[in-house]
């Protein structure tokens, strides 16, 4: 009986494994495109994207002294700055029934997959 329970709960947790494994996936084909693969693969794989989008999201804002201290220890003249990295953002529509898919891509390589609504 011990055996019968270790052998279920092992299937059990070897199938969560292997949807948590395609979980960060997009299926193109036969082939999937993961989270690592550069933008070379990934048109290799899917092709190229219905939609391209880019933004600049924050890394860091530091404050800056630009100034000299009065009297009283306060500090006059901060500047903030702030520095950004380009995220591009393509988005597939894999087809019928399907989820629209968002692929996030920083320093050329895909960072994050996103899903979006069924395709109608």
């Amino acid at each position: 009986m011990k055996t019968l329970s270790f052998a279920l709960t092992s299937a059990v947790l070897m199938s969560f494994l292997a949807i948590a494994a395609n979980a960060n996936s997009l299926r193109c084909g036969g082939q999937l495109a993961q989270v690592g693969d550069t933008k070379a693969e990934i048109i290799e794989k899917c092709g190229e994207p219905i939609m391209t989008d880019t933004y600049c999201a924050p890394l860091v804002a530091a404050n800056q002294i630009q100034g000299i201290q009065n009297g009283n220890n306060n500090i006059q003249n901060n500047i903030a700055i702030s520095t950004c990295e380009n995220v591009d953002i393509w988005t597939y529509k894999p087809g019928s029934g399907k989820f629209i898919t968002n692929l996030y891509f920083s320093n050329g390589q895909l960072q994050v997959i996103r899903y979006g609504d069924r395709v109608k």
